[in-house]
This record gives C-alpha cells, sequence and structure tokens, in this order.
C-alpha cells in the first residue's frame, strides 16, 4: 500500500471554515490524496477521522473500504480547524495487516476570530477625524 503524498499545504485559512481537498473541485486540488494497492491481494482500509470539540474536525470519503490488487482510490479530504495559529496536525490510515499506519501532514496558517474595543473617546475621535474628511 502507498499513499501519494506525505503531506498538504493549505496555506492561510480561516478557523471555523471547512476545506476542502478533493481532486474534482477546490482550490486544493491539485494536492488530492491516493491509496494506491500495488500488491496482488485486495487490501482493507480506514482513516481515523478526528472529532476534537473547539479545537479540530476532519472526515474522509470513502472513510473505509477494500481497495482490489493492482488499483487505487482517490480520498475526498476536509478539514475545520477551530483556532488560529500554526496548524502542523497529522492525519493517519490504518491498514490491515500493515505493522503502521500511512499517514499525512497537514499544515497551515489558520487565522482566529480578531476582536478590537473602542472606549467611548476613541469612537468619538474616529466619528470627529471622519466628519473632517467629509468636509474637504
Amino acid at each position: 500500500m502507498y499513499l501519494n503524498r506525505e503531506s498538504i499545504d493549505l496555506g492561510k485559512i480561516y478557523a471555523g471554515v471547512k476545506e476542502i481537498v478533493n481532486n474534482e473541485v477546490g482550490k486544493n486540488k491539485h494536492q488530492s490524496l491516493e491509496l494506491v494497492n500495488y500488491g496482488n491481494l485486495p487490501c482493507y482500509f480506514k482513516w481515523e477521522e478526528r472529532n476534537e470539540k473547539g479545537v479540530i474536525a476532519s472526515s474522509f470519503e470513502p472513510s473505509e473500504g477494500t481497495i482490489p490488487p493492482k488499483s487505487k482510490v482517490r480520498i475526498a479530504f476536509e478539514m475545520t480547524t477551530y483556532k488560529g495559529g500554526q496548524i502542523d496536525e497529522l492525519f493517519l490510515c490504518d491498514i490491515k495487516d500493515l505493522e503502521l499506519p500511512l499517514g499525512f501532514e497537514v499544515i497551515a496558517d489558520a487565522y482566529g476570530l480578531n476582536v478590537v474595543y473602542l472606549t467611548a473617546e476613541e469612537q468619538s475621535l474616529l466619528s470627529t477625524q471622519s466628519t473632517f474628511k467629509d468636509d474637504d
């Protein structure tokens, strides 16, 4: 068994927004996933989906199945992170009769929620400045 990539770089993403890696659609289609069975026997696989409340959620399609000999299956991957900052997560696929799982790393720079508070004085100053600009 073989997984066609070791990492997926999602670049800049936003917390709470689902990122999709699919070979047919989206900005990440060039980073699609494929499991390849080079062997002479069918091979069963099952992805370890992660659903950590408030941290990360992921899913795979298909999430499990059997790959016939000398064939491959394309895998769609979805991930939502719920925190900002550097993302460096490992996703694993258990393969029957294989001692160690296959996997890939997802790296990204996630932007979280940014909140700005203005005091009444700052708000007043800003509205006064915009009034002067309108008068020009």
